[in-house]
């Protein structure tokens, strides 16, 4: 599993007020990541066609199984995504093009995410790079692991705050919905929430919180005490 640390809603904050400062391209490259949940494999080998056609941009962004992660291997349960793009991404898609286009109309063959080269897209060490250089300039804290999966782990929180957790697992193409927990952390929290309320619960049937009585020096305790301090 991919330790990157998922950003917070403020962290985010920051991270868009940051992105002016930056290129285009890598202003792209993190809100397609925010916007749509790609890994940064998937993220680097979009083409220009995937997201611009005619001259507009998509409604949908179409990725075929082979190449999402794991789907030209046999056995897997992977299956090709359909992940509609939202106004945001869609208005810095435009941007992005419009300044690319300056000179006529691009082969939509072309990497949407081109190296120095042209002709290639960026390999993911130096979209990696680019990711982390971001939000630290953001001011996120350094002691923290910035990544290109950071932009995966917030897309599934959003999705999950305003939805639940099948949506998704959904939205993210996950075949598993253990998959997701893991990147909601649901199962920590939940559990320090458990730990905590059997400490000191509210009766059910009265309302008044259920005190459990502590044993005295000995260790010893007397049944009537306990059920009493339960009544």
């Amino acid at each position: 599993m991919n330790r990157a640390t998922c950003p917070t809603e403020l962290d985010e904050a920051k991270v868009m007020a940051e992105l002016p400062s930056h290129p285009l391209r890598s202003q792209l490259l993190v809100i397609v990541g925010f916007e749509t949940g790609l890994r940064i494999s998937e993220l680097c080998g979009l083409l220009v066609g995937d997201v611009w056609r005619n001259g507009a941009c998509v409604s949908t962004l179409r990725m075929s199984r082979r190449r999402l992660k794991g789907g030209r291997r046999k056995g897997l349960r992977v299956r090709s995504r359909e992940i509609p793009l939202n106004d945001r991404a869609r208005e810095f898609i435009c941007r992005y093009m419009e300044q690319r286009e300056k000179d006529g109309p691009l082969d939509p063959r072309l990497p949407l995410f081109p190296s120095r080269q042209g002709r290639r897209g960026i390999a993911r060490g130096q979209a990696r790079r680019i990711i982390h250089g971001i939000f630290l300039q953001a001011g996120l804290d350094p002691a923290k692991t910035w990544a290109g999966h950071s932009l995966r782990r917030r897309f599934v929180r959003r999705i999950f705050d305003i939805s639940d957790l099948e949506t998704a697992r959904i939205a993210v193409g996950h075949a598993n919905a253990l998959c997701t927990c893991a990147y909601l952390f649901l199962g920590e929290s939940a559990s320090i929430d458990a730990v905590m309320k059997i400490g000191r619960t509210t009766s059910a049937e009265t309302g008044r919180e259920v005190v459990t009585a502590i044993p005295d020096k000995e260790g010893s305790l007397d049944p009537d005490e306990y059920l009493g301090a339960c009544i």
